[in-house]
């Protein structure tokens, strides 16, 4: 009999603990689409909070796209978006994408090297689009942060090309490259 109510008690917590998992799933990816609407409103402050509770709360592939977020975040906040990202890296050993981009962002690897490897990865071509969409979003909107406002413009614009995928990336991209044409 206690074996039997043992059983029980531990299947009961193993399902449990598989509600809280997709629960706070649930609860990130929610907090993650009122962090994108945030930026497209241009919102940075608002986004910078719900992203904090996003990343408490991402397991260690997700949590890679959110320590992207936040590097874009800090930087337009004024802060060291970089040392953010490096630090998400070191303290998470994931693999999971946008790590490569995070990786080119931090120096660590040259941007054709990313495209190539989205290009040779065998995934759905929507699914290389979008990659390739981040890739030139996010590198564009750091150049452009760096001052290099002609590489800026290159990647920008593979970035209105590619993400029509995702309509908050297409939407801060045409923001990103309307910013580089109002301060040249």
């Amino acid at each position: 009999m206690r074996l039997i109510c043992f059983r029980v008690l531990l299947i009961g917590i193993l399902s449990w603990d598989g509600m809280a998992a997709a629960d706070d799933a649930a609860s990130v990816a929610a907090l993650e689409k009122q962090v994108m609407a945030a930026l497209v409103a241009g919102e940075y402050g608002p986004a910078d909070e719900k992203l904090r509770a996003a990343i408490m709360r991402a397991d260690n592939d997700t949590f890679m796209r959110l320590a992207l977020l936040q590097g874009l975040i800090a930087m337009r906040l004024g802060g060291d978006g970089r040392s953010l990202m490096g630090a998400a890296m070191v303290a998470h050993q994931s693999s999971a994408w946008p790590r490569p981009v995070i990786s080119y962002l931090l120096g660590e690897r040259k941007l054709q090297q990313v495209a190539d490897s989205v290009g040779l990865s065998g995934l759905p071509v929507a699914e290389k689009q979008r990659r390739i969409c981040e890739l030139s979003f996010y590198a564009g909107a750091f150049a452009a942060s760096d001052g290099e406002k002609h590489f800026a413009q290159k990647l920008l614009e593979k970035a209105a090309e590619t993400c029509g995928v995702d309509a908050n990336l297409s939407i801060l991209t045409a923001k990103e490259r309307a910013a580089l044409v109002a301060h040249p």
